[in-house]
């Protein structure tokens, strides 16, 4: 290999490292998160798993990212000779850092796979053209940039999983003894599914490309059995917990509403909004059409005569073309059951790959006989380039939106610190809505959530307070902190409940505000009720747009029945 070669197969990599870097700066402190999983829930988990404690948070399940959080915080650790504290000391006092430390060592395995596939493809295929548009994956979508590189979620693990997937799979296509070599498939292809089931079950759809692509039944088999061996294997630490994560998968298929919050059924109305939502999406970017109609188009054009068909079927690129397709179909049916864009990255990692079949698969059929390798690879770095213009064009919308979050926060969480410093703080949370704009309500949310077993997500917004795995060690750090779960109306330190009552009307503490999400307020006008029937009466000290701070004007003694007044999360 040239070093030009391997100079070109480094431009995407290190393009990579800087759109990390530039979207990490937009996002500003890890604590600042919108309504997805929280950063700091995992933080806590990885802890938890790191001190060989029991983790109860197991709703994807996530264990491979908690299993290598807990390797990244020990070594991180370990490495510092300055560091007196205890591991669970350093990293609650510090938790920004460990998250840092985390995030530093996903992309930095995205990037050394990316460019792993880049020269891999180039080996065995003698094209630098194709190598680039499999090492494009990552940049064919927003939704993989934006989900995929800056969170400490299950995500950027599942676009790790997903490109070695596609770079085994890539090897099956050009390899020309695909039946001697189809048991070492099944193995590679078993071991990296049941990793990626570990990570979050929405990968699962890819599943069904070896099902169709392995030549052999005995190799569909054993891919099953040997892929639900490796989802145990990594999902071992939390085995105590299988049957409540399958209870809570049963009644996310089954119920309605967010997680199966609702009753049994089907909503065809959020069906119908579902789907609209995801066409609406896909129409936006005008290459998403030619990405789901050129794959069609070969489908129906080659499968349209017996003859035709039966040759075709020979190919193991149309094979694995037509199930990548089937497999991002069923991705489809996972966004229109529960509306999350996120949960559509595996599907879209593959898009590099599904180009890259069609390929393939006109080469083999004759069409590019007056076309040489140059004008091959010209085309497609053309191509390439027009799908970089847009990126850049979609990518700017996301930075500012994210530079808007962050700034929006900061400022109001610098406004409660500095202008409020002899009022009583107390934060908002929204227990399991993971809207934290400060770090002490994203430890506090972390906390709860890793700490507790929960069978349906009901019982979270409506469950009680109790301690959790590291409430005393957060209590030392921090101090006394003040906590209001705007889910179960109720009020909490680190360690214990208590009612705001006792602080307003015995302590005689007048001077409060709440600092937390302004969004509730359209719902609840200007007062929040108490688990108790009390009504606190607020005035705005500070309107922000995704954070706000609220100056306690009265309260009413049970005023309300809380039941009937309470806010309702889901």
């Amino acid at each position: 290999m040239k070093k030009s070669h391997v100079f070109v197969l480094l431009i995407l990599p290190i393009t990579l490292i800087l759109t990390a870097a530039a979207m990490k700066y937009a996002r500003g402190p890890y604590y600042i998160c919108s309504d997805t999983d929280n950063d700091y829930l995992y933080l806590v988990s990885s802890l938890a798993m790191a001190e060989s404690k029991q983790v109860f948070f197991t709703d994807h399940p996530g264990t491979t990212l908690q299993i290598l959080g807990a390797v990244s915080l020990k070594i991180t650790h370990a490495l510092d000779f300055s560091e007196k504290d205890s591991l669970a000391f350093a990293v609650l006092k510090n938790p920004e850092f460990y998250l840092k430390v985390i995030n530093i060592v996903l992309v930095s395995l995205n990037v050394l796979l990316l460019f792993v596939i880049g020269l891999v493809t180039f080996n065995l295929t003698k094209n630098i053209g194709l190598a680039l548009l499999l090492q494009y994956s990552p940049f064919f979508s927003d939704i993989t940039l934006r989900w995929g590189l800056n969170n400490i979620s299950c995500e950027p693990l599942l676009l790790f999983t997903s490109m070695l997937f596609v770079l085994i799979l890539v090897k099956m296509v050009v390899d020309e003894n695909i039946y001697k070599s189809a048991h070492w498939y099944m193995v590679a292809l078993s071991l990296i599914s049941g990793f990626g089931i570990a990570t979050k079950v929405t990968f699962a759809p890819l599943l069904i490309i070896p099902l169709i692509a392995l030549p052999k039944l005995r190799n569909k088999i054993g891919f099953l059995l040997l892929t639900a061996a490796s989802a145990i294997l990594w999902t071992w630490p939390i085995h105590s917990q299988y049957q409540r994560i399958l209870h809570f998968f049963y009644i996310t298929l089954t119920n309605t509403h967010w997680y199966g919050y609702g009753p049994s059924g089907i909503d065809t109305a959020s069906i119908k909004i579902n789907l609209l939502n995801m066409l609406t999406g896909l129409l936006y970017n005008p290459l998403n059409i030619l990405f789901i109609l050129t794959p069609a188009l070969i489908i129906i054009i080659f499968n349209w005569s017996s003859a035709a068909r039966k040759k075709v079927w020979h190919d193991i690129s149309f094979k694995v073309l037509l199930a990548v397709i089937v497999s991002q179909l069923f991705s489809a049916l996972i966004i229109i059951k529960q509306n999350a864009e996120r949960y559509a990255l595996p599907a879209l990692c593959l898009i590099g790959f599904l180009l890259f079949l069609q390929l393939i698969f006109l080469q083999r059929r004759g069409y590019f006989r007056n076309l040489d390798t140059k004008k091959v690879t010209f085309f497609i770095i053309v191509f390439l380039a027009f799908c970089g213009a847009w990126r850049v064009f979609e990518f700017k919308d996301t930075f500012r939106e994210l530079l808007l979050i962050k700034n929006d926060t900061l400022t109001y969480y610098r406004k409660a610190e500095n202008e409020y410093k002899n009022y009583l703080k107390i934060f908002i949370n929204q227990q399991p809505r993971s809207i934290t704009p400060s770090p002490l309500a994203g430890l506090s949310y972390g906390d709860h959530m890793a700490s507790h077993k929960y069978s349906h997500i009901k019982e979270i917004s409506e469950g009680r307070f109790s301690k959790g795995l590291y409430s005393e060690t957060l209590q030392k750090i921090y101090g006394e902190t003040y906590f209001y779960n705007l889910c179960s109306g109720e009020f909490y330190t680190w360690t214990k409940s208590f009612f705001i009552e006792d602080m307003i009307i015995k302590k005689q503490v007048t001077k409060i505000i709440f600092y937390g999400p302004p969004d509730y307020r359209k719902k609840k006008d200007a007062l929040i009720a108490c688990r108790t029937g009390s009504v606190l009466h607020f005035k705005d000290a500070s309107d922000g747009i995704y954070a706000n701070i609220y100056a306690l004007e009265g309260i009413a003694i049970k005023a309300v029945n809380f039941e009937q007044s309470r806010f309702h999360c889901y």
